[in-house]
């Protein structure tokens, strides 16, 4: 159903990229859209090279700037899966330096790896060296040098304070706590194992050809100016990865893999480390928006994007996703800043969701499987004090709480009950409940009386 309502929504995609291309003069656009575990869709508008007029393909590589920072957060998190470190370790505990900076608002302890990880350190959003003005960033060296002159500036948590700074001195804890330098780290332990065959900090030789030419803007004149390329140095795990449409795909992909198990090969987070990865630690005051760790939520009417912005010298990018619907979009394009054009992955996701839901569902099949008769005895109608009604099914072979009388909810229903080594003993998954044991009581004829949950007495009716 997915590939059919996509297919009818190309042709007006298609016409929304390529008037964004026209109305804001890029040179310009690889758009991609996610579909579960794969690129369901690409669009190249524009021109990958002005001087040679070709498009840009799935394949065409580009400068993804900001984004390394969910690659960073990434590597932070196995290390605390690791047990290396917490997330509310101070971040002098691991880079003693550290401590040497000046407070001028907030606290050094109060520096910690979550809030750098959200941008709510109170850091500031540079080191205080060159870099953006002379294309010539700092080195590690220099980066850790220059900390007794780094300023807190603001108290922690009192506003999202995005900061470059944070994720370079985040790639630097990478490094003391592994012995391997971040970019090193990142490559054996995230990008490998997930295939990511063009992401990479560094172009190669055989890359190269397929890299996207970057262009600034020019006032006053149609043609921009080739963009300068500078290396981000010291502060590379803050924005200094290079991709595809191709290969970010297979990374918002991953993102979805929140039931994938513990870490092994392609599975470089456990799911339930990523489904933390993807929880708000912050919100925004009117609940529009969420800072999670390393991702941005954005909240628009039923719907909640997770993505991530990069931009830098000749390239944008846009990376956003819905995760209950396993749908992505991404969009490269070879000008920075824009005037325009970015907001077409939300556009294009939108679009996709608002489809979706506007096609019934076709309810599938059940597989109608006679009860098992170990459970039979348990299947009725129950009620608790002072009048809370529950139903005991068996859907799909399993026991079940259901809202009594088609209601959607009973206190502790919908929930799953699975069995335990006590024939009396079931735990409850999912719900009010979840976790928790529901003793029942039986007669002398193993038939079910009742049984315990939350301190209710549910007794068997029917």
């Amino acid at each position: 159903m997915a590939d059919c309502v996509l297919q009818t929504l190309i042709p007006a995609i298609e016409r929304l990229a390529a008037t964004t291309v026209a109305k804001y003069r890029l040179p310009g656009m690889a758009l991609g859209i996610i579909r579960d575990q794969g690129l369901a869709w690409f669009g190249g508008f524009g021109a990958a090279d002005l001087d040679s007029g070709k498009k840009p393909t799935e394949s065409t590589i580009a400068r993804i700037a900001s984004v390394t920072k969910t690659f960073t957060t990434t590597a932070i998190m196995q290390l605390r899966d690791a047990g290396q470190l917490k997330l509310d370790d101070p971040l002098a505990q691991h880079i003693p330096e550290f401590a040497s900076v000046r407070t001028i608002r907030g606290d050094v302890n109060g520096v910690t790896l979550r809030r750098l990880l959200t941008h709510r350190s109170g850091l500031v959003t540079e080191s205080p060296t060159h870099g953006w003005n002379d294309l010539d960033f700092p080195s590690r060296e220099e980066m850790l040098g220059k900390l007794p002159e780094t300023g807190i500036v603001i108290p922690q948590d009192s506003a999202f304070k995005y900061s470059n700074l944070a994720f370079g001195l985040l790639g630097e804890v990478v490094y003391r706590l592994t012995g391997t330098p971040y970019i090193e780290y990142v490559h054996a332990n995230i990008i490998e194992p997930l295939g990511l065959a063009s992401t990479v900090f560094d172009l190669t030789d055989e890359l190269r050809p397929h890299f996207f030419v970057g262009y600034n803007p020019t006032p006053y004149q149609d043609r921009p100016e080739r963009a300068p390329y500078a290396h981000l140095n010291g502060i590379s795990a803050a924005g200094q990865l290079h991709s595809t449409v191709g290969d970010l795909a297979k990374w918002v992909s991953f993102q979805f893999q929140t039931d994938g198990g513990d870490r092994r090969g392609a599975q470089v987070l456990k799911g339930s480390t990523l489904v933390e990865i993807q929880q708000p630690q912050y919100v925004e005051s009117d609940w529009s928006a969420g800072q999670c760790l390393g991702w941005r939520a954005t909240r628009i009417g039923d719907h909640v994007y997770h993505n991530h912005g990069g931009g830098i010298h000749g390239f944008g990018t846009q990376v956003w996703f819905n995760v209950p619907r396993k749908t992505g979009v991404v969009v490269l394009i070879n000008m920075w800043p824009p005037p325009g054009g970015l907001e077409i992955a939300q556009e294009v996701l939108e679009m996709v969701l608002n489809a979706d839901e506007a096609v019934p569902l076709v309810p599938e099949q059940p597989a109608l499987e006679p009860t098992p008769e170990a459970l039979r005895r348990f299947v009725g109608y129950y009620r608790a004090e002072p009048g809370i009604d529950v139903d005991l099914e068996v859907r799909d072979g399993s026991l079940r709480l259901a809202a009594h009388g088609g209601s959607a909810y009973s206190l502790h229903a919908p929930a799953v009950l699975e069995p335990t080594d006590k024939e009396e003993e079931w735990l409850v998954r999912e719900g009010r409940a979840a976790g928790e044991i529901a003793l029942f009581t039986f007669d002398d004829d193993d038939r079910v009386i009742s049984y315990e949950l939350g301190a209710f007495v549910f007794k068997k009716l029917v």
